[in-house]
């Protein structure tokens, strides 16, 4: 994988939200709507389903289905990191009971670190696990780690971290953006939605990479229609023949 070539594709695909400052604005106003930005979600699982046979971005319709996808997303991220959640918030309960024995400190570290390390790897995962649900249309399919881990391995271990580091990179950047006195808060509800896109739009690429040779999800196509009666007997092909002599009448 030429992870270059990735995060170019998926930064010239994104610049193609602007085309649409309509279509932009509402993105970014669904964006910072508690609840309703679900839809925005559901629009970046709708970006990574297309992927990579789509070279613009999806139009925002159907906004009830969008929610739904959305839905399905944080449900699966409150799933993968509910482990991690709870030994992070053990770890904090000393500090707020005020209980300092050397014991129960040494404890809180362990599990702090420990759920620190859970995340990072389950958050290595979680791009991968999405789009997997995304292009099946299956929630199940966020959790089939198997599949993922093979997805993964595919790709290769080195240019898969190579890539999450450059995304992280990305993601610094953009935050560094935001910190701008006075103007940085817009500068980033303004990007909010072509981050959102360039992401899943490169997570698709490197699932599109991985799973290139493997087994292809197909999507439901309507069996055949039946065979034709045959036809009565002496009748061929719109001519008549006799049933006794077979000379045509």
């Amino acid at each position: 994988m030429d992870v270059g070539n990735n995060l170019g594709q998926s930064f010239n695909y994104t610049k193609k939200l602007f085309d649409d400052l309509g279509q932009l604005l509402l993105l970014i106003i669904i964006s910072i709507i508690p609840i309703v930005n679900f839809i925005m979600l559901g629009y970046v699982v709708q970006v990574a389903k297309e992927t990579p046979g789509s070279t613009h971005p999806p139009k925002l319709t159907n906004y009830g289905a969008l929610f739904i996808e959305g839905l399905k997303v944080v449900v699966v991220g409150i799933i993968y990191m509910i482990i991690p959640a709870i030994l992070l918030g053990v770890s904090v309960l000393p500090s707020l009971f005020s209980l300092h024995m050397p014991i129960i400190g040494a404890l809180t570290i362990i599990l702090a670190i420990l759920g620190i390390v859970i995340a990072f790897f389950i958050s290595i995962i979680l791009y991968m696990a999405i789009v997997n649900m995304a292009k099946y249309g299956s929630i199940s399919k966020a959790f089939a780690i198997n599949e993922i881990l093979g997805m993964i391995k595919r790709v290769g271990w080195g240019n898969y971290i190579l890539w999450i580091i450059a995304l992280f990179i990305i993601m610094v950047i953009v935050g560094a953006i935001g910190t701008i006195p006075f103007v940085g808060w817009l500068i980033s509800l303004i990007l909010a939605p072509a981050v959102a896109t360039f992401t899943f739009r490169s997570a698709a690429l490197v699932y599109s990479e991985g799973t290139t040779g493997a087994q292809q999800f197909t999507p439901y196509a309507a069996p055949p229609p039946p065979p034709p009666p045959p036809l009565p007997t002496g009748v061929q092909s719109g001519k008549i023949f006799c049933t006794r002599c077979g000379v045509e009448t």
